[in-house]
């Protein structure tokens, strides 16, 4: 990992970036609420970590 600090505008952007990537991820996974084939609960289970390693890169990220 470089020893560089990020500006703090990338970070804003990526945070972003983020943010919106969930939203469409949990808008996926909205639709799919009632999946009852095996490959959409594949399909959910892709999504839900998906949406957690998301979450969790932005609570590791500075504000």
């Amino acid at each position: 990992m470089s020893s560089k600090a990020l500006d703090p505008n990338e970070i804003r952007c990526l945070r972003r970036e983020l943010e919106q990537e969930i939203t469409w991820l949990q808008r996926q996974k909205d639709a799919l609420a009632d999946a009852d084939s095996e490959n959409q609960q594949f399909l959910l289970r892709t999504l839900n970590g998906m949406i957690f390693s998301r979450r969790a890169l932005l609570g590791r990220m500075p504000r």
